[in-house]
């Protein structure tokens, strides 16, 4: 799941400090993305005012890489219920090109399906505003 985030940005080991990837299996499946970028946390529409470099942003492009994403969620889901374990319901992983530092995360706490107007995405922005990014 990393690896098709940092070939979103075409392996860019100069100006990429940090990958973010962050998947959630809670209530069904959902995949996104943050970097920092010559220091700056950005989301992937941010990329291009970020980076020296300009990045095809455009909607099926990322759609594609969500996508993908997702796919890699189901598998990982589907090999921890094949093997009978509890399956995670977050994973936050973080990958430092520079250095090859590669952080896992893994909760199986509720973080919003018991709640009426939590959602995916309001952890994922959480987590985004957490490590400096402004929405």
């Amino acid at each position: 799941m990393v690896e098709i985030a940092f070939e979103f940005v075409n392996f860019n080991k100069e100006e990429i400090d940090a990958i973010y990837v962050y998947g959630s299996m809670e209530v069904g499946f959902f995949y996104n993305t943050f970097y920092k970028v010559n220091g700056n946390i950005v989301k992937i529409s941010q990329l291009n005012a970020a980076s020296k470099l300009q990045y095809d942003v455009g909607r099926d492009k990322v759609m594609n890489l969500l996508e993908i994403g997702i796919e890699y969620l189901q598998r990982i889901n589907a090999l921890f219920k094949m093997d009978g374990r509890e399956v995670p319901t977050l994973l936050k992983l973080t990958y430092n090109p520079k250095t090859g530092k590669f952080n896992n995360d893994i909760s199986y706490d509720l973080h919003y399906s018991n709640s009426n107007t939590r959602h995916a995405t309001d952890v994922f922005n959480e987590w985004f505003a957490e490590m400096g990014g402004t929405l």
